[in-house]
């Protein structure tokens, strides 16, 4: 696995994108879970949230 980042794996195989979340947890991803954007939105909310428990 090295240099193997980002990814969505199960079973040990890498997991492919879902256009719709399954209604039986059979697997997979949504394509915002790989958005740079949310990414940036949840480490800004994160930060915020620790920095307000902490103070």
């Amino acid at each position: 696995m090295d240099g193997i980042s980002g990814r969505y794996f199960e079973d040990c195989n890498e997991a492919e994108q879902v256009a719709r979340c399954p209604t039986d947890f059979s697997g997979g991803y949504a394509a915002y879970a790989l958005d740079p954007g949310n990414a940036d939105r949840l480490w800004t909310l994160s930060h915020q949230l620790n920095s307000a428990v902490t103070h």
